[in-house]
């Protein structure tokens, strides 16, 4: 869509704000922070957005008014109120990718921004994000208001000062912001998804939220429909019968909604590179392919893996001892599914285990994937395994929850000495400032209660837990320690004033979420008790996702030591046969990668792909038995 809207001659700018971006990937240039020209196109630039790096630049702006605006609406002295801005300002990967768009978007630099969003939960959160920075400046606002009276009281009259211009102007940014999203004139989203069950009910959920954001969807582009095949081919003909069914589903829901409905066809190479794309853009000017209009029962087809493929005992995959089991990648891979069939088969080779299948992806699909209802409670699988429960994190819920605790200890601290109404609501905004994703690790760390055998929640054995994609399942891993130092530093911050307030209920809640993150940064880091394992595709955008990911996973100390390809193999026409060749040579191009990390050399495993993709208990109970290692030595 970049080089469609360049061809035209306007200024364009393509943007990646997935934490994990493959948009440089997909260009075959290495693309950065700041816009670069797209080699060889005419008015096209790429960036690829550096939330850490985005925030900390708006942030230095505004840091040494927000810290002056906290030091006049608190009783925290200057150190007291540094430490916790350093540490305590929400979403941070949501609301840089959202800063940096407003900034491109009033740079006057560019007539056209086509947007590569991170996956569905992820861009559902940055859509919201200027509601939060409303609520940002609103916090510091009611700090600042316990200044103005003070001024008000001594001097007779208030006189705006530079606080307050600046918080005027975040709200105004959050403001434009949002007025931007939610302007057909100048924002439009194209929602891409796939001819298959899950994605269809992902889009078909996504596509409510948006309409109750009132942020416009301009079309639906349905991706990777197979093509006639040349020749007799049970693949592609199953295949093709399931994306007319998924297709037909989605045209019935969006019939209503006036959205222009394209779609792209699989194609026989991976589309990298300019050329590649350009020829794939021609395919979004013109009525696209459709599905096979023929109905009828689909065949159960399970691929060929390569000769000479291995079996592989479960108990490599989940040793016996093994107590939290995370499956990520790139959105779109299998993880959910993989995740779901580890969890099945474990339940069923150990009845003495109590296992939990946890989904921690805000766009959760893990009872899709289950045909089965998934909620917060969790709860066993209709006709499955008594000792397998089945949960779908509730994240805010469980954020919520630990606010109100945490409010409560400051409504009973503040009973104890004379604070104004507008301290206690200070010091309530500050400790609402929680650092980001304390949504999801606050539910996290109820999951390792669990297995710690305390909480609420029930005990449990092993958890499987079906992470987000790459981005925000690392950023997940990598928050333990930054909120572990955010509770300490206001738990040091109590006791500093204990002679003066005491600690009371306030730090009992915070003594427990501090043991809760103590706890877990023990198992991330226990390699005998805690495993990360890696799925992917047998091609070049996932695996260049999937080397990275393992270095991030190995700088944090986790374990990660398998590699599972999914959806490996195809059918018997030539297209399928060329596919097969490919995807033999990404699996071995991975192979020497992994070789190269020498003793971190995880388990690669192969997936056969299936017709149709395993779902539902009795399919999903066989799936990880196909599971194999590829031809060539084998690990030990």
């Amino acid at each position: 869509m970049g080089l469609l809207a360049a061809r035209t001659g306007r200024a364009t700018l393509i943007v990646s704000t997935d934490p994990a971006p493959s948009l440089g990937d997909a260009l075959k240039q290495r693309l950065t922070r700041v816009p670069r020209p797209v080699h060889g196109v005419a008015h096209l630039h790429a960036v690829e957005v550096d939330a850490a790096l985005a925030l900390a630049g708006w942030l230095k702006r505004r840091r040494g008014l927000l810290e002056q605006i906290a030091l006049r609406g608190t009783w925290l002295d200057a150190d007291d109120v540094a430490r916790l801005l350093r540490l305590s300002l929400p979403g941070i990967d949501e609301i840089a990718g959202l800063l940096q768009l407003g900034e491109f978007a009033e740079s006057g630099r560019y007539d056209h921004i086509v947007v590569d969003a991170a996956p569905t939960g992820h861009l559902l959160r940055m859509l919201g994000m200027p509601a939060v920075l409303e609520g940002l400046a609103l916090v510091f606002d009611r700090m600042q208001a316990k200044h103005r009276t003070m001024v008000e009281a001594l001097r007779g009259r208030w006189t705006p000062d530079a606080a307050d211009a600046l918080l005027h102007g975040i709200d105004e940014q959050a403001r434009r912001l949002g007025a931007m999203l939610r302007d057909p004139g100048q924002c439009l989203i194209a929602w891409v998804t796939l001819p298959e069950r899950l994605a269809i009910e992902e889009t078909s959920d996504a596509l409510h939220v948006l309409n109750g954001q009132h942020i416009t969807v301009d079309r639906v582009i349905v991706n990777r429909i197979t093509p006639p095949p040349r020749a007799p081919c049970r693949w592609c003909d199953g295949r093709r019968r399931i994306e007319r069914e998924a297709f037909v589903a989605l045209e019935k829901r969006i019939e209503t909604t006036g959205l222009a409905l394209g779609t792209l066809p699989a194609v026989e190479r991976e589309p990298r590179g300019v050329a590649s794309l350009r020829a794939l853009g021609r395919h979004l000017e013109k009525p696209g392919v459709r599905p096979s209009r023929r109905a009828g029962r689909v065949a159960p087809f399970t691929a060929s893996l390569p000769p000479g493929a291995q079996p592989v005992e479960a108990s490599a995959i989940v040793p016996r001892g093994t107590r939290l089991v995370l499956f990520g990648g790139k959105g779109g891979v299998g993880k959910t599914t993989c995740a779901a069939a580890a969890a099945i088969d474990v339940a069923l080779s150990a009845p003495d285990l109590r296992v939990l299948l946890l989904s921690a992806d805000p766009a959760h699909s893990v009872g899709d994937v289950l045909e089965a209802p998934a909620g917060d409670d969790p709860h066993p699988i209709p006709g499955g395994p008594p000792n397998l429960l089945v949960r779908e994190l509730d994240a805010g819920k469980a954020f919520v929850t630990l606010r109100d605790r945490l409010a409560e200890g400051i409504e009973d601290l503040f009973l104890r000495v004379s604070g104004s109404a507008a301290d206690r609501q200070a010091m309530r905004d500050v400790l609402e400032l929680a650092p980001p994703g304390v949504d999801e690790l606050a539910a996290i760390i109820d999951v390792t209660e669990a297995l710690g055998g305390t909480g609420s929640s029930p005990r449990c054995d092993l958890v499987v837990i079906d992470t987000a994609p790459t981005g925000h399942a690392l950023r997940l891993l990598e928050m333990p320690g930054l909120v572990h130092d955010w509770v300490r530093t206001v738990m040091a911050i109590l006791l500093k004033y204990e002679p003066v307030v005491g600690i009371g209920d306030l730090g009992a809640v915070l003594l427990r979420l501090s043991k809760g993150l103590g706890r877990l940064r023990a198992l991330l880091g226990d390699a005998a008790r805690t495993r990360f394992a890696v799925v992917t595709r047998a091609a070049a955008l996932p695996r260049a996702e999937t080397v990275r990911l393992l270095g991030r996973l190995h700088a944090a100390s986790i374990a990660a030591p398998l590699v599972i390809v999914n959806a490996v193999g195809a059918g018997t026409c030539s297209r399928c046969r060329s596919k097969r060749r490919r995807q033999q040579e990404e699996v071995l191009a991975l192979a020497r990668k992994l070789t190269r990390r020498s003793a971190s050399k995880p388990l690669l495993l192969l997936a056969p792909a299936t017709v149709p993709p395993p779902s539902g208990f009795l399919a999903l109970r066989g799936f990880l038995g196909e599971w194999r290692t590829p031809p060539g030595p084998r690990r030990q």
